[in-house]
């Protein structure tokens, strides 16, 4: 094998360990998207069934009513923003494994290629000196 092919097989191998990191990463970080969307949802829900009791209501109540309708939101603001966030997080690292794995079948093929016209040279070389071996025999 040559040197150049086994250069490109080393950097094939290393893509490709390169995108199993890569793909490990993807998976935390698809599991953590999907535990924020659901308290995204869940958030999301609590905030609709905040409504008001019809009736008589003191001050105090609409006050702690009001402080949770707030925290109810401002979690789901922030739930919103960190899965917008991971949201761009996965494309973004969709995209490197798209490109990592291109680079490594491009160097997997080169390095074929090389040992394609390695062996094609020894065959061609090899029927070179039996051809000239034929010859000097039959003179």
């Amino acid at each position: 094998m040559s040197r150049r092919a086994s250069t490109f097989d080393r950097l094939a191998l290393r893509e490709q360990v390169l995108i199993n990191r890569q793909m490990r990463g993807l998976g935390e970080l698809n599991n953590e998207f999907q535990k924020i969307d659901h308290m995204r949802q869940k958030l999301d829900e609590m905030a609709r069934e905040q409504v008001p009791n019809d009736g008589e209501q003191i001050a105090g109540t609409f006050r702690v009513t009001a402080q949770l309708n707030h925290q109810i939101r401002k979690q789901l603001e922030t739930a919103s923003n960190r899965c917008d966030h991971l949201a761009i997080e996965l494309q973004s690292m969709r995209k490197k494994i798209a490109l990592s794995g291109r680079r490594r079948e491009k160097s997997a093929s080169k390095a074929e290629e090389l040992r394609t016209n390695e062996r094609n040279e020894r065959e061609s070389k090899r029927e070179d000196d039996e051809a000239s071996r034929r010859r000097i025999n039959q003179a």
